[in-house]
């Protein structure tokens, strides 16, 4: 073998990795010596390889590749053919027809299946199931007979390998022959397991029941049709019996389940939770209790985890027992983590989607479930996988997280269900996407999920003949939470009935305490229908909601508490009891916003406004209206925000910027007043400030406040409004820098009127120009203090300040926003008491309140300002990036196109200049006047003859090889040229053509398919005026796109299907008319799917792996012709037939 690579090693054509080639290089009789001594080449490149590969006659091939097989399965330790397995058996595979020998055949039955196994392990379900075929391909007929357990296992692996591809067809062809061949009923058990799921992934819950109950009566269990209360009963009661004197922590500690039978029944048993719960919910529990029994008697198996979750979720449903489920939702995550008691997935998703909530935050179990997603796709648990993700999603819109961040990891997953084809749970999330969608404005029903994402009309009527109540349960819920947000009471009312009918498909889970709040709600708002009877019915029906709400929240009132007293608030509403209600309403209002329910703060702000104004407290209702609409602009939730600015015009004066007179913020409340007064004529002897203001000059103030974004300018403007209206002479504005307080801005009223405003930056010490005890009371209280002629009930803050100044009037203000400080203010007047009357604290406390609301966003505006210049630099290292990889792929092709008449002229100038000398020195015989007979002997010698004929063929091939470098380096330059500032003449043939030039070596042919088609219909263009390096990067870009997208849609292709459907790239130009001239760079590959192609100009958007792509290269494509040429670009594809992309340019 090495005397073989002699010459591929001189040539350079193949490397060594060691230097141990050089003992052959010596005496033949040292051959005994060498034979031992291993030596391992590499080929120069792949190319090279490929090169090689191609020049193997067709005839050959399968020769080749079975010698190759069979010298690496001699030659490899059984390490090294489990690390090499798919090497070794691909060579085997291309040889199928000329393996006769049944050793061979067996052998590589077995190689195929440790492959397949390989491959699903590693989730490539795909080549799991070519690997696997060709196992079964290569059973001899008699197999099922002769060695019945390997083609069990094969024909098992090979049904589970289809159903995870999505390919149903096949797999039940499969399992078929193993129902038709099984010996033992025990034997079909993974098979039905596998039916069940697979029926489950199609959605056809009801069909997996049956398939499943049908086999438990073959294996001895009669599963009751339909469970009345007493057989639950007996079931719990055998449970309890058989836990009795045991803790829930023990059951880790049993043995693992041996008895086969008992195995078989858990299985099917186990498979059967998952269509219980959405399709036949009375029969969940008991399915569940059966299975406790089984694993309490007979010990632990791969499903344990799953069942003593799902029997934590029969204790809160049966039992009502939380702490309890809480224990076994804890005891399934530790064995989750074992594969002997656990898959990583099932049962950790039942504690996080159905459990943890009743006794913890629900985001708790966030982390849970995407752990659990994660794992569901290294196991090929798609099922539970899928769940994980679903719960996942829906629970961060239940939580109130913005809905556009919430939207798209939505998108995100109904994309990688539909392909785990999770048909089913795809449902569910694209209900709750329709849902977030209609909210942030894309629907003008909200009401109605009907949109790009669910289509109601279409998908309800197939789940109710599925009865799929789960789905059905969240479409509904969602239907009422949209018809009460959005006033359509009676519809609300309906949908609450029939969410309530399917509440069985979602124990368990957090949409419960939705659906519980929302009904409560609704019933409420039904309250004034004038009929006793009606009123006491809906009193009865909230009771008892809230009695199940506030069991609930005594375990978990961080997800409980605000729902409550909301509904709470309500009911005291419509009983007329305003005293109470007003307490509830803030309760719930901060309740929600503690724990973190944006959506239920701005509903309960809303609600509060509501009562309010029913009240007639309109400048009340207008601070929790304006709070409800910062709340749901927060979310995102436009739809809302749409309806409230409709409804409630006059309340948001303050962000709908409704001018009502003009205002300069810096002249007083009291001079305002005297022009509106003038103006209205109305008449008044009384000086209050509560009786002369008009609310829409405060409200303009405020609106000079909140629209001032810079931090400097906000400062002034603050304290200057502030100290002119509030009657002070001094004011400071501390606020949080870091982990200290500081004064960041003073003013001061002076003798002439005038306002001396200070912004330098001043750390809170016990020399600051503030009393420092007071600033710290209300920090900590977060509560306003008053005080008058150095008087206070509060202990302990008339110090150091106040008692050496002693100020007359003091007022100290927390800002507010959203629950969280933001700042303090103080105020004061050193000589004048009682200048802070209520009306002026009741106008303080209003500025502030929009004074931290401009805080905040002048600090999330100056953060937002620091974050664009990272991203600009971002942008720039990503556009830098995109240009090295254009630069890379240029310099790729040269190379490629340089090193052939390169290694041409350098491979026949050594033999060049052998016949020049030759020539040279027959010349010098003839100057010597050497003999004619040695004239003739040197002749012949050097083959003078031949000479003649070689030396010139020698030049002529040399020139044609730099001729080659020539327009090689014509088209480098026609491609790279510079643009000048101004657009110069170019004609755009040749810009193509010297990108195909850069292209090339990636457009031929190779060992993994033929060369790619340039096909090429030129019209008769005209020279246009553009900038030619852009132009030619656009080209680069599409056609780059067009070959990387050959190179994916090949893989797993022969060579030969390759060649009969041929890779195609087509470029058309054409003239569209006096003006236009028109590129069309079409491609014959796969496509793109819709949602592709609608995002290909997207700048970020790549569907290359991670490090491939950075997103830019059709965003910059589309900038160019666009915005430099003020021409366009589209792109057209269709799945299956390619992708087309016309570009229409302006000639001049």
């Amino acid at each position: 073998a090495a005397a073989n690579l002699w010459q591929g090693l001189q040539e350079g054509f193949v490397i060594p990795n060691t230097d141990s080639y050089k003992f052959f290089q010596g005496e033949e009789n040292e051959e005994k010596s060498q034979e031992n001594i291993p030596v391992n080449y590499r080929f120069l490149h792949d190319r090279v390889q490929q090169a090689a590969y191609a020049l193997i006659p067709e005839e050959q091939k399968q020769t080749t590749h079975l010698h190759i097989g069979r010298t690496l399965s001699q030659n490899f330790s059984q390490e090294q053919q489990k690390s090499q397995i798919f090497t070794i058996v691909n060579h085997w595979n291309q040889a199928l027809e000329l393996i006769a020998d049944p050793t061979e055949r067996d052998n590589l039955i077995q190689l195929n299946y440790s492959a397949g196994e390989k491959a699903k392990g590693s989730a490539a379900y795909g080549a799991a199931l070519k690997y696997l075929q060709t196992a079964l391909s290569l059973l001899e007929t008699e197999s099922w007979r002769l060695n019945y357990a390997l083609t069990l296992k094969l024909h098992e692996n090979s049904a589970e390998a289809a159903y995870l591809t999505g390919d149903f067809e096949l797999m039940e062809t499969i399992i078929e022959k193993i129902i038709e061949h099984g010996q033992d009923l025990l034997d079909l058990v993974k098979v039905h397991e596998i039916k069940i799921q697979a029926q489950m992934a199609q959605s056809q819950q009801l069909s997996a029941l049956n398939i499943g109950i049908e086999f438990l009566a073959l294996l001895g269990i009669e599963v009751p049709e339909s469970p009345q209360p007493q057989d639950l009963q007996v079931e719990l009661a055998a449970v309890s019996q058989a836990m009795e004197g045991k803790a829930t922590a023990t059951l880790a500690d049993l043995p693992l389940m041996e008895d086969r039978e008992q195995l078989g029944k858990v299985k099917i048993l186990a498979n059967l939770m998952p269509p219980c719960y959405q399709a036949k919910p009375s029969l969940f529990p008991w399915v569940v209790c059966r299975l406790m029994q089984l694993s309490i008697q007979y010990g632990n198996t791969a499903y344990s985890a799953n069942i003593y979750s799902s029997y934590g979720m029969v204790c809160i449903l049966a039992l009502q027992d939380f702490t309890l489920a809480h224990e076994y939702g804890k005891l399934a995550c530790e064995l989750d983590l074992s594969p002997k008691t656990g898959d990583g997935v099932s049962g950790t998703v039942i504690a996080g989607g159905c459990i943890n909530h009743y006794s913890a935050h629900v985001k708790e179990s966030l982390p849970l479930l995407l752990k659990a997603y994660q794992a569901g796709l290294e196991t090929g648990n798609f099922q539970f996988g899928g769940f994980a993700i679903s719960y996942r999603t829906q629970y961060l819109y239940l939580m109130g997280q913005n809905l556009s961040v919430v939207q798209l990891e939505m998108a995100s997953a109904s994309y990688a269900l539909a392909t785990m084809k999770q048909e089913n749970t795809l449902a569910w999330n694209q209900a709750f996407e329709q849902a977030i969608l209609n909210l942030l404005g894309e629907s003008e029903t909200p009401w109605e999920l009907i949109g790009r994402a669910y289509n109601e009309t279409e998908s309800v009527p197939l789940k109710i003949a599925a009865n799929d109540r789960t789905v059905l349960h969240y479409v509904y819920l969602n239907k009422l939470i949209f018809c009460y947000l959005f006033e359509r009471i009676p519809q609300a009312l309906e949908n609450s009935a029939l969410a309530e009918s399917y509440l069985d498909g979602i124990t368990g889970c957090l949409d419960e305490y939705v659906w519980n709040f929302y009904d409560s709600l609704t019933q409420l708002a039904c309250y004034g229908d004038p009929e006793i009877s009606v009123q006491k019915s809906i009193l009865e029906k909230v009771e008892t909601n809230q009695s199940k709400m506030q069991y609930w929240a005594s375990h978990a009132p961080m997800n409980g508490q605000h729902k409550y007293d909301l509904v709470a608030a309500e009911r005291h509403r419509v009983l007329g009891k305003r005293l109470e209600a007003i307490e509830l309403y803030d309760r719930a209002i901060v309740g929600a916003r503690e724990n973190e329910y944006l959506q239920e703060e701005a509903l309960a702000n809303e609600l509060a406004a509501k009562f309010y104004l029913e009240w007639g407290k309109e400048k009340i209702a207008q601070t929790y209206m304006v709070e409800a609409y910062y709340c749901y602009a927060q979310w995102e939730a436009q739809a809302k925000i749409n309806q409230l600015e409709d409804k409630y015009p006059k309340l948001l004066l303050p962000i709908l910027q409704e001018q009502h007179v003009g205002f300069n913020p810096l002249d007083s409340i009291e001079r305002v007043n005297q022009t509106l007064s003038s103006k209205t004529q109305t008449k008044t002897t009384s000086t209050r400030l509560s009786e002369t203001l008009d609310l829409a000059s405060i409200l303009q103030a405020a609106q000079i406040i909140s629209s001032t974004i810079e931090f400097e300018p906000l400062l002034a403007n603050i304290l200057q409004i502030i100290l002119t209206n509030a009657g002070a002479q001094k004011a400071v504005l501390l606020i949080p820098e870091i982990d200290q307080w500081h004064l960041r801005a003073i003013a001061q009223l002076i003798t002439d009127g005038t306002i001396e405003t200070n912004t330098d930056l001043q750390p809170l010490t016990a020399e600051s120009p503030v009393p420092t005890r007071l600033i710290q009371y209300v920090k900590n209280t977060q509560s306003a203090v008053l005080i008058d002629e150095s008087k206070t009930e509060i202990t302990g803050i008339l110090e150091g300040y106040l008692l050496t100044y002693q100020p007359q009037s003091v007022f100290c203000v927390p800002l507010l926003h959203q629950g969280d400080l933001v700042g303090i203010l103080y105020l004061e007047h050193p000589t004048t008491k009682g200048i802070f009357t209520w009306e002026r604290q009741t106008i303080i406390q209003f500025l502030c309140a929009q004074a931290a609301i401009a805080l905040q966003n002048a600090q999330l505006y100056e953060q937002a300002q620091v974050a664009l210049r990272d991203l600009q630099k971002a942008q720039l290292q990503i556009v830098q990036s995109e240009k090295m990889s254009a630069l890379g792929n240029l310099m790729s092709g040269i190379a490629h196109e340089i090193n052939n008449p390169l290694g041409f002229i350098a491979g026949n100038i050594l033999i060049a200049q052998e016949n020049l000398t030759d020539l040279l020195e027959h010349l010098e015989l003839y100057e010597e006047n050497t003999s004619a007979e040695d004239i003739a002997n040197h002749a012949e010698e050097i083959d003078l003859e031949y000479l003649r004929e070689d030396f010139p063929n020698i030049l002529k091939s040399m020139n044609m090889g730099v001729e080659q470098m020539k327009n090689i380096s014509t088209s480098l330059r026609i491609f790279s040229r510079k643009d000048q500032e101004h657009k110069t003449k170019f004609n755009i043939h040749d810009g193509i053509e010297s990108t195909l030039v850069i292209l090339k070596h990636r457009t031929k042919a190779s060992e993994q398919r033929p060369a790619i088609e340039i096909i090429k219909e030129y019209s008769e263009l005209p020279e246009i005026k553009c900038f030619p390096g852009q132009l030619n990067q656009v080209f680069m870009n599409i056609l780059a796109n067009a070959i990387d997208a050959f190179d994916e849609a090949n893989v797993g292709k022969t060579y030969a299907e390759i060649q009969n459907h041929p890779n195609q790239i087509k470029i058309i130009t054409s003239q569209v008319d006096a003006l236009q001239v028109q590129i069309k760079i079409q491609d014959n590959g796969y496509g793109m799917k819709p949602k592709t192609k609608d995002r290909i100009f997207e700048q970020g958007f790549t569907t290359k792996g991670v490090g491939k792509g950075t997103g830019l290269g059709m965003a910059i494509a589309q900038s160019i012709v666009r915005e430099k040429h003020g021409g366009r670009i589209t792109c057209d594809s269709t799945v299956g037939k390619g992708t087309s992309f016309t570009i229409v340019l302006p000639i001049a």
